[in-house]
């Protein structure tokens, strides 16, 4: 059936190539079928009035008829050439004038033959165009007129009243589509034009379409995504052919179950029109999510936005738009990792400035003989795990402690989490290789921060280094009342650095980084454990101000340190409650046995404060003063009175700081 009608078709528009479903195409396409089938009806007529005529012996009308009809065949065969239209149809159109013009004049039945006339108007104009239509319809009316006026030309006698409405029916049927005829141009040229407009602006949304870096597409109301989309779609989502898939189930590697039932929610929020467009932007839960592809694994990360669009009443749709923000979301991810390493270092930048940079180059000296020592340590393959895990603690503890004195407190911060850490591995028994490497890489992060302190000190002003006693005495001196000062403002008390006496000799004999080391732990432990706060103090009688007194002395080849406190004293009932609840002494132990519990003070891990934070509570402070005097062969004396004090006298060599300094060189 579908190829008879191709075949019809074919023959009424001459078997051109034209497209019905093209607008610019519909015209001529009704021509070619209006004068096909005007040459099969005007053929057959004329043939049949051609025979009838020479049947009744009118040979000239006859043989008319007949080449008016020949005319149309050969009008039919140049329909189907390469020749122009029009001559074919004014091949067609002149042999019905002729017709038209016969009958009109022989006037038939009744003078019934005259009313084909009143069809040549309609033909001629919409087969020939307005003005040559016009022009043959003019000439037939002539013809006509002559048939009706002049006596003896037609057959048949017409009155005048008569052949006056034929003739004004003929001009007001001639005029009426000469006007349908304008009227239809102009409808023709205004939809042309429109047509242009929309197909300009067609290709334009194309191009741009098929140019743009977002994906368009659309889905129905069961989310199947509909067969106009634009190209870079399918890229995004790594996926061919898209038309006809539910969009949900492109997202199934990506959301779990329960987000897609929210996800069906809000797509039939948009489509019901629930909530306003600003609120349903609010609420997208795919404004910016993580994709992985179906057919490629890829994983990117892809913000999508949803519109409802109604394509007619009651059908709505669902317009979206999605793009890969992959590169945009790193680029802003590495921002904001710039931007925070610039300010930790404005930061860092902040806090040196307010250090005195002799104590600043002193504090970069020993952290760098403290990570120099832990990465001696760490080659060291006699040692076992858990050493080196104490080994590095004291020694991030020391750089630490030194950090927070100074002020720098990002620095601090970085230690102490990393004190955190080493906290946790030494509770472990199975320290791994890949625990000792993640320590490794984290104590290389602290060294690039450290040398970042060298830069900031050649970027602030030069150092010059003066007399080496006086400065390494001033610094000395100039650190412990910082570890005062702080403490004091940490913690709400009121106490003070007293200098006795330093024998300048120790500096240049003695061990000074030990001094500082152990001194710096010392004062600190004062200040946290021993110095009371003003009201307790006062409370007892004594003075609101604490007192911290240091004394530094060589004496018969020996170096004698003093440093004492008129706090509390030590509370040896806590010290024995808290190693019984660790478990390090049996619980019989008596309070009198002080000097188990002055060992217990030593032990690693061990403190008496409830919490431990940036400044105390670790348990490693005292047992870095041990393990450093123990070091340089030198010994530790500790006495404490109750509410009186405490006193400490370490002692050391000086062999062993000539022993130490040939290991070291």
């Amino acid at each position: 059936m579908a190829e008879q009608r191709n075949l019809f078709f074919n023959v009424m528009t001459s078997g051109k190539q034209l497209d019905i479903a093209d607008e610019s195409n519909r015209d001529s396409v009704v021509r070619y079928i209006m004068l096909n089938s005007m040459i099969f009806l005007g053929c057959t007529l004329l043939v049949v009035f051609g025979l009838e005529s020479l049947e009744r012996g009118a040979l000239v009308q006859g043989v008319f008829d007949l080449f008016m009809a020949f005319m149309t065949v050969v009008a039919f065969i140049l329909l189907r050439t390469s020749a122009p239209y029009m001559l074919s149809a004014f091949l067609t159109v002149l042999p019905y004038l002729g017709l038209c013009a016969f009958l009109a004049i022989s006037a038939g039945e009744q003078a019934s033959g005259i009313l084909w006339m009143y069809s040549f108007p309609l033909l001629s104009i919409f087969l020939l165009g307005k003005k040559p239509g016009i022009v043959t319809s003019g000439i037939l009316l002539a013809l006509v007129s002559a048939g009706l006026f002049v006596p003896g030309l037609s057959p048949f006698e017409f009155a005048s009243a008569f052949s006056f409405r034929i003739i004004g029916v003929y001009i007001l049927v001639t005029v009426c589509t000469v006007v349908y005829e304008e009227t239809k141009l102009t409808k023709d040229r205004w939809v042309a034009k429109l047509t242009r407009a929309l197909k300009a602006e067609r290709d334009e949304i194309a191009a741009m379409k098929d140019n743009l870096k977002v994906g368009l597409f659309m889905m129905d109301r069961d989310f199947v995504i509909q067969p106009q989309y634009s190209p870079v779609f399918e890229k995004i989502m790594g996926e061919q052919s898209l038309q006809g898939r539910r969009f949900l189930d492109l997202l199934s590697n990506s959301i779990a179950q329960r987000e897609q039932e929210t996800l069906v929610d809000y797509f039939t929020m948009i489509i019901n029109r629930s909530f306003d467009a600003q609120m349903l932007e609010d609420i997208n839960p795919l404004h910016q999510f993580s994709y992985i592809s179906l057919g490629t694994g890829e994983e990117k990360i892809l913000r999508c936005t949803f519109a409802p669009v109604e394509r007619e009443p009651g059908t709505v749709f669902i317009l979206g738009t999605i793009q890969d923000s992959t590169v945009e979301v790193a680029l802003q991810k590495q921002l904001n990792e710039e931007e925070g390493r610039r300010s930790e270092e404005m930061h860092a930048l902040f806090e040196v400035i307010h250090v005195d940079p002799r104590v600043l180059n002193d504090f970069i000296e020993d952290a760098e003989y403290e990570f120099d020592r832990i990465n001696a340590i760490l080659k060291d393959k006699s040692r076992t795990s858990a050493d080196v895990i104490v080994e590095m603690y004291q020694g991030v503890h020391a750089i630490k402690s030194n950090a927070v004195i100074l002020g720098l407190t990002s620095f601090g911060t970085k230690l102490h989490a990393l004190e955190d850490e080493l906290r946790d591995l030494r509770s472990r028994e199975d320290v791994t290789f890949q625990d000792i490497l993640h320590i490794t890489v984290e104590l290389d992060k602290l060294m690039k921060v450290k040398d970042g302190f060298k830069d900031l000190i050649d970027r602030i002003r030069s150092f010059n280094r003066g007399d080496n006693r006086l400065q390494d005495e001033q610094v000395l001196v100039t650190t412990l009342q910082k570890v005062v000062d702080k403490a004091s403002k940490d913690l709400g008390k009121e106490a003070s650095l007293v200098i006795r006496s330093i024998d300048s000799r120790v500096f240049e004999h003695g061990p000074r980084r030990m001094i500082k080391e152990v001194l710096t732990q010392l004062v600190r432990n004062s200040m946290y454990h021993g110095i009371e706060d003003r009201d307790s103090r006062l409370a007892v009688g004594k003075d609101g101000h604490g007192q911290i007194a240091l004394s530094i002395e060589m004496k018969d080849n020996q170096i004698i340190i003093q440093l004492t406190d008129d706090g509390k004293g030590l509370d040896f009932a806590a010290i024995r409650d808290k190693a019984v609840s660790l478990g390090m002494i049996p619980p019989e132990t008596e309070v009198s046995d002080r000097n188990t519990l002055l060992q217990l003070l030593f032990a690693p891990g061990f403190s008496t404060a409830q919490t431990a934070n940036m400044h105390a509570g670790r348990g490693i402070g005292l047992n870095l003063v041990r393990e450093r005097v123990k070091e340089w062969k030198g010994s530790i004396k500790l006495q404490s009175e109750d509410g009186r004090g405490t006193a400490f006298r370490i002692i050391v060599p000086l062999e062993a700081q000539a022993m130490q300094g040939a290991v070291s060189a």
